[in-house]
């Protein structure tokens, strides 16, 4: 008596179904070994804290519009200056703590607060806020051989002087599988 009647095969279908899940079992195994890694998800960054201090001189060029004419590197950070020499042949001289509190609508101050934006694209602007990574622009220096020479002297010095401390932290921005929101949906 035969209780099940073995059904006839289809070969091809077979193999081919068994060549699917043996490539889909090593598919998973390498896309999985790989996600597994934290280390693919975590990003390195070296954080430079500046600690010597600038003295920076500038020069209004045309009224209420300034440019960089030198910087000097001094030992320590609370002793950065700002020199001002106006058209007017008058001087000013700022710490960081008054550069930064210069308050635009004040008219006493309005000389002070035009110069803000070329002293953040100075080195003394590594000490006002910004930040280490975005380079002096050359545009706020009175002229190409005045950006080298500071680039060259007290950027160089700053940079060797710098406290670098470097930091871990989740990637962003990460490319390929399970790396953001996908517009496909399935079932039913």
């Amino acid at each position: 008596m035969v209780l099940f009647k073995k059904k006839p095969e289809n070969s091809k279908v077979v193999k081919g179904l068994k060549l699917g899940l043996v490539s889909l079992a090593i598919g998973s195994t390498i896309l999985f070994t790989g996600c597994g890694d934290n280390v693919e998800y975590v990003e390195e960054e070296e954080i430079q804290e500046f600690t010597q201090g600038v003295i920076t001189t500038v020069d209004e060029v045309e009224t209420d519009r300034f440019k960089i004419a030198d910087e000097t590197v001094v030992p320590k950070k609370e002793d950065s200056r700002i020199i001002a020499n106006y058209l007017d042949g008058t001087a000013d001289t700022l710490t960081l703590d008054e550069a930064r509190l210069v308050d635009a609508d004040d008219p006493q101050h309005r000389r002070r607060s035009s110069m803000s934006g070329v002293l953040m694209a100075g080195f003394i602007g590594y000490h006002m806020g910004r930040s280490p990574k975005v380079p002096p622009s050359a545009s706020a220096y009175k002229n190409k051989s005045t950006f080298d020479k500071v680039k060259n002297t007290t950027g160089k010095s700053m940079a060797s002087t710098a406290k670098k401390t470097t930091v871990k932290r989740p990637k962003t921005g990460k490319s390929g599988y399970g790396s953001g929101k996908s517009s496909r949906s399935s079932g039913g």
